[in-house]
């Protein structure tokens, strides 16, 4: 569909299937404050407007940033091909150009106001569930971002979520559809089936000389061990500088009056209800019966019989009626109308008459008031000043690291630069792209600068979290392949489990061929040798079969990347990539 959209992206006029995946770009993608005229350069133009290289490269960094905190150390240059990030990334970046330029079109917009309440929504800007325009500042200034930036991309995917709620909206889905939908959801299999496991299969297999010399010559990449670097390195933390900054009462005053909401809490209540619920189309007679069962529970509570056991029995809302009814605490604002009003009308202890809300009937009691307050200043003192002087010695921090590596810069005196200012130099162990010392979770960037290095040379502070990172390269060993007497004994298990790997596909295929040919039945071929039958069920639109693994389209977008590369692929590359036979692939190939 997309691809489609692409070559018609001045003048796209098609229906768009329900679910469009919107991209959100802030923090996740991020922004560059350092071009050059190679970055510049477009890699890809959708109209009038282009992709540049730096775009994508930010794009594609920040990627592997996210999928390297989902999958730890699991991450690796093969699930990057398997996955096809590299083609995902700018696929993704021209499907949102291409929406954009769409939105642009169709006149989707965004009012000031929608733009702000979408801000102070935020809850990374929010503070006890209220927005802070000191927090939101604090939090762009530490991603580097500008405010203004930040908001025009904001914006932009405010108008994407727009764009994509006009078309859903427009989108018209028959009974038909929607059973076919359902049952498509639901159809389930029970299955049987043999498991062949090279793992069970207990033979002290011999590997012979000739074998091993044969494996290595076919495997040597495999057994490549990669560059590996070592560093010594200063970290730069803030708190050991919080006891060299000072805050004033001046900034204190400053800071408590520039948010005030922050220290506004409004009258919030702690109430419980009974709810009977009620169809919004429910005829005449089915809401005086619910009303009169409501009336008749509310008479039994003003004789005194117990709210909770009460609650418990007649409540049709599960989640409160386990609690007695309760509800917690909130704030004008957090409920319905017609509930709010009653509830802000009673006093502790007090009952409600019947009342009736879109959900149905109701009777609430409010248990205890709190009402709004203003914490003063003198009580948010310390918090503030421990805040203050938190900003300040981050902000020394940085300056402190960049420092140092002005005065490193010529004599690279590492040590004796560290002895003398009361710093801690450590060193790593040789290690590979992609690793970071215990303690430091920005493996990619530790790495980056790591490996930029000449030996003896040090980089520019960069900053880890809210810490800052001197390193100086002590030393480099590039990627080497290893002789085969230095991998002897691990290329040996590796052929090993080659073998056992193809004893276990020759058993299957033996099996599998007596039951073709009807040589025997599938309970008397699992007697005769002595296999047990495993049992799963499983949904068609399933991703995995409970015991086997994912399903062979999952399988194939895990190969490909996406269900357009795969349609794109040959029917040699599927067969190659996948195993099948070419009849198998093509009948891949006809269902996508």
């Amino acid at each position: 569909m997309l691809s489609y959209m692409r070559k018609n992206a001045k003048s796209w006029v098609v229906t768009i299937p329900i679910g469009i995946i919107i991209l959100v770009f802030i923090f996740f993608y991020g922004f560059s404050d350092v071009r050059t005229a190679d970055q510049d350069k477009a890699i890809a133009t959708i109209g009038k407007r282009k992709i540049t290289l730096e775009t994508y490269r930010t794009a594609y960094r920040n990627t592997l940033e996210f999928y390297r905190s989902m999958y730890k150390d699991q991450f690796s240059e093969e699930m990057i091909e398997k996955m096809g990030l590299r083609q995902q990334v700018l696929e993704n970046l021209i499907d949102r150009e291409i929406l954009l330029q769409e939105a642009d079109r169709l006149g989707v917009s965004i009012p000031p106001e929608e733009m702000r309440k979408a801000i102070v929504k935020t809850p990374a800007f929010q503070e006890n569930g209220i927005f802070s325009r000191r927090i939101y500042e604090r939090v762009l200034n530490s991603y580097g971002i500008a405010a203004a930036e930040y908001e025009k991309d904001r914006q932009k995917d405010l108008r994407l979520a727009k764009l994509k709620d006009m078309i859903v909206k427009a989108v018209k889905v028959s009974d038909q559809e929607l059973r076919d939908y359902y049952n498509m959801q639901n159809e389930e299999a029970a299955i049987e089936y043999f498991v062949f496991s090279p793992q069970t299969n207990q033979e002290n297999l011999s590997v012979s000389e000739e074998e091993l010399k044969v494996f290595y010559a076919a495997h040597k990449e495999t057994f490549r061990v990669p560059e590996t670097v070592q560093v010594k390195y200063i970290v730069f933390d803030p708190k050991a500088f919080e006891s060299k900054v000072e805050v004033t009462a001046e900034e204190i005053k400053e800071y408590y009056e520039s948010d005030l909401d922050k220290y506004s809490e409004p009258k919030r209540l702690k109430a419980r209800h009974i709810l009977f619920k009620l169809d919004a189309k429910a005829v005449p007679e089915t809401v005086e019966a619910t009303q009169a069962k409501a009336a008749a529970v509310l008479g039994r509570l003003q004789k005194g019989e117990s709210f909770e056991k009460l609650a418990k029995e007649y409540s049709e809302d599960k989640a409160s009626a386990e609690k007695g009814g309760e509800l917690g605490f909130f704030k004008k604002g957090d409920m319905i109308k017609p509930f709010e009003e009653t509830a802000f009308a009673l006093k502790p202890g007090e009952l409600s008459a019947v009342i009736r809300t879109p959900y149905g009937f109701h009777i609430i009691r409010v248990d205890e008031i709190k009402e709004a307050r203003t914490t003063s200043m003198e009580e948010a003192r310390n918090g503030i000043a421990q805040e203050l002087r938190a900003d300040k010695a981050r902000s020394v921090c940085q300056t402190e690291a960049k420092r140092a590596y002005n005065r490193l810069f010529k004599d690279k005196q590492l040590d004796v630069y560290a002895a003398s200012n009361g710093l801690n130099v450590k060193t790593t162990d040789y290690f590979p792209y992609g690793m970071a010392p215990d303690g430091l979770d920005a493996k990619e960037l530790f790495s980056k600068e790591a490996f930029a290095l000449a030996p003896g040379e040090i980089a520019p502070s960069f900053a880890v979290d809210q810490r800052h990172v001197l390193i100086k390269l002590e030393g480099k060993k590039e990627a080497v392949i290893p002789a085969l007497e230095d991998i002897r004994e691990k290329a040996a298990a590796e052929i090993k489990k080659e073998k056992k790997a193809l004893k276990a596909k020759e058993k299957a295929d033996q099996i599998l061929a007596a039951l073709v040919g009807g040589q025997g039945l599938w309970k008397d071929l699992a007697d005769k040798y002595d296999l047990k039958a495993e049992q799963a069920a499983f949904k068609r639109m399933g991703d995995s079969i409970p015991g086997i693994g994912p399903r062979r389209k999952s399988a194939l977008l895990r190969q490909f990347g996406s269900i357009q590369r795969i349609r794109d692929a040959s029917i040699e590359e599927l067969a190659s990539a996948t195993g099948m036979n070419r009849e198998q692939a093509m009948k891949i190939k006809e269902y996508l």
